[in-house]
């Protein structure tokens, strides 16, 4: 079988889970704040139930990795996206924030689908080809991440929280039955004595040193990136009262832009740029979009702030559309190809530990200063740019 038949399920079914995701992207920060009792520390517990969702990811993506290792891709591709599915219909039903506690548990559970595949998109390419797999995946997430927001910002302001997790759970069990339907069985990979490792897949970076900065900098790349998504619901409904429709059209805007640079621009790129090089600039480019945020209306008086806010969006799509899948390719490249399960399991991890201390962080700065968080955001990108290490073309 082809590597583009055996892509072309898997693609569909990430669109469709990431399409549900962004759908709740646009609606959880207003809805829980709207549910904290009065006299309570807003952006703390925001910011936790934000986190919730990554702590747990942060403790079972390791283990779905080895499992998909030791079992195989498909059956734990399946649970994952329907367990995410049962998160997404939680989250419509839910009146209290404890209900939406339960949600982004579950969510946090189901989380390591998209690791899964991308290990299952390695296991069928070769790893000069691999950049480019991996800017097609990621053009096909983000691709739900643009619907997804558009259409739950306009879905939450019609029906609420109901009408987005209804609509949510159904596309992330649409995306369940794609993979089941679609997606080739492939063998188990992992080697008999892998099964001995330690519940935590660290070990990996002690048998591989040289992933350890590629993996700090994931971590700091992706804490940079949660502080913006834990707040900035409530910076532009704070700063211009704009509600979740304008929310799900900025998320949206932002995530075309990385489907045309991961579709169209990373497999290019990849072949005629140095990836130290590349990998500055986009953290750099990053970090100033972070930044722009909160000083959209101050910036250009002259000019309606929902157009510096655009600006701002392209600014931080074309770094991260350029970093994250270089940043997987290279870390996929030095791990051993019977540990893939387990590396892209490591790397969804890194992004649990950035959005479990983002959220919190940003939250508690947002309540003393809306800028805050975004500043901290611009400079912790900005520093990964010096971090990244010499890398092989």
């Amino acid at each position: 079988m082809t590597v583009a038949r055996r892509e072309l399920p898997i693609l569909a079914a990430a669109f469709l889970d990431l399409l549900g995701f962004g759908m709740i992207v646009a609606d959880i920060q207003l809805r829980a704040e709207s549910l904290v009792p009065k006299g309570w520390p807003i952006g703390l517990l925001v910011g936790g139930l934000l986190a919730s969702t990554f702590v747990i990811q942060l403790i079972v993506s390791p283990i779905w990795g080895r499992l998909s290792d030791a079992k195989g891709r498909k059956p734990i591709m399946i649970a994952c996206t329907l367990l995410s599915a049962a998160a997404m219909l939680v989250y419509g039903l839910a009146g209290s924030l404890w209900v939406l506690l339960l949600s982004r548990v579950l969510s946090g559970f189901g989380a390591a689908n998209v690791a899964v595949a991308q290990a299952y998109l390695s296991d069928s390419s070769d790893p000069d080809s691999r950049t480019a797999i991996m800017g097609r995946f990621g053009a096909a997430t983000s691709a739900g991440l643009v619907v997804g927001p558009a259409l739950g910002g306009f879905l939450a302001a019609a029906g609420g929280n109901l009408y987005v997790g209804l609509t949510a759970g159904a596309a992330s069990m649409a995306g369940a039955l794609w993979m089941a339907l679609g997606v080739p069985s492939a063998p188990p990979t992992l080697a008999k004595a892998a099964t001995k490792r330690s519940r935590f897949n660290l070990g990996l970076l002690a048998d591989v040193p040289r992933l350890r900065p590629l993996v700090l900098i994931a971590v700091v790349a992706w804490l940079s990136l949660a502080t913006l998504e834990g707040t900035f619901a409530r910076l532009i409904e704070h700063l211009f009262h704009y509600d979740q429709r304008h929310f799900g059209v900025i998320f949206g805007f932002e995530s075309i832009l990385g489907v045309a640079v991961q579709a169209l621009l990373v497999g290019w790129a990849a072949k005629r740029l140095n990836p130290r090089t590349l990998l500055r600039c986009a953290y750099c480019v990053q970090g100033v979009g972070l930044g722009l945020n909160p000083f959209a209306g101050a910036l250009a008086p002259a000019v309606i702030p929902f157009v510096l806010l655009l600006a701002a969006s392209t600014l931080y799509a074309i770094g991260a559309g350029i970093a994250n899948p270089t940043v997987n390719s290279q870390c996929s490249r030095l791990a051993p190809e019977d540990r893939q399960g387990e590396l892209f399991g490591l790397l969804q991890g890194t992004r649990s530990a950035g959005f479990v201390i983002g959220p919190l962080v940003g939250g508690s700065l947002f309540d003393w200063n809306p800028a805050a968080p975004y500043l901290l955001a611009a400079i912790v990108c900005c520093s990964a740019a010096f971090l990244v290490p010499k890398l092989a073309n």
